[in-house]
């Protein structure tokens, strides 16, 4: 009988000493680390999420987080369930007091430009935040995974982000070896405007096996003469605005067959950090390997 309550004694001694320590049972932090470096935290699984970024938006969907989505950011249209929900203005700035109103306990911003203020002004009012800006297929590939920590998507967001890196392992293994074809990125035609290197554009080329001749300029994208882009020879145009976009290169008699310069329309994904780009990469590097 001693034995037995000595031992019941223990047992509840120990359900004590675990009931006076809270963090044994308290389910573990969800914890990542944003495009800026910083430490974003919740305690469970965003249910209220903003997005403030197109392509936040998309890839939450892709998640199946898209039922945790209470407003997106007004230019995010895909996929169609994306244009029901309520819309907000990132730019210049997203309005405080609407964002409040939302009590959201997820915001993702887009990275680009000086977002360091927004996000610390949002964090003193309560609101995480998580910054994203992928400028390749593989920071798409690790957003996804951080999407879904946060979201409790995990197992599916790390199914969609391996699925991802095989597809443009495998696409860089096809084009590793061949010449790489000079390429000039027509975002725009009047006036005429280019791409750098700097976001997904550069990552996409560089897996088919082609180089954008104007893929060292310092900012995202600049307006270029037609002259410049002709010195640099391009063996291929990639236009991204509408069909009227060849026109200009139509009467200078580049394009081919009269020209030595091919010709092709871009689609606008590729401009859109999102799984689904990789769908239309696969498209373009055909049209590339024709130009070689």
């Amino acid at each position: 009988m001693r034995v037995g309550h000595r031992s019941a004694r223990l047992a509840a001694l120990g359900l004590a000493g675990l009931l006076l320590m809270p963090s044994a049972w308290a389910a573990p932090a969800l914890k990542v680390i944003d495009d800026l470096g910083r430490t974003v935290q919740l305690s469970a699984p965003a249910s209220r999420i903003v997005t403030l970024a197109p392509h936040a938006t998309e890839l939450l969907f892709e998640i199946g987080a898209g039922a945790q989505l209470v407003a997106v950011e007004r230019n995010s249209d895909h996929p169609p369930q994306a244009r029901a929900l309520p819309t907000l203005s990132a730019w210049p700035r997203p309005d405080p007091e609407r964002l409040l109103a939302l009590a959201p306990d997820l915001v993702v911003l887009w990275g680009a430009g000086d977002v360091q203020p927004l996000a610390r002004r949002l964090e003193t009012l309560g609101i995480t935040v998580f910054v994203s800006t992928p400028r390749s297929f593989a920071a798409i590939a690790d957003t996804l995974e951080r999407l879904g920590v946060l979201t409790g998507t995990g197992p599916r967001a790390d199914r969609i982000a391996t699925t991802l890196r095989a597809r443009i392992a495998d696409l860089r293994a096809q084009h590793a070896q061949r010449a790489r074809v000079p390429v000039f990125v027509q975002v725009w035609s009047r006036p005429l405007m280019t791409l750098s290197d700097r976001d997904l554009i550069g990552d996409a080329l560089a897996a088919c096996g082609a180089r954008n001749v104007f893929g060292g300029l310092a900012q995202a994208s600049a307006e270029v003469d037609p002259e410049a882009v002709l010195q640099r020879a391009p063996r291929l145009i990639i236009g991204f605005d509408a069909d009227a976009g060849r026109e200009r290169w139509e009467r200078l008699g580049v394009l081919a067959p009269q020209g030595t310069v091919a010709y092709v329309q871009g689609d606008r994904v590729l401009q859109r950090p999102v799984a689904r780009a990789l769908d239309a990469l696969e498209a373009l590097c055909t049209e590339i390997a024709r130009a070689r």
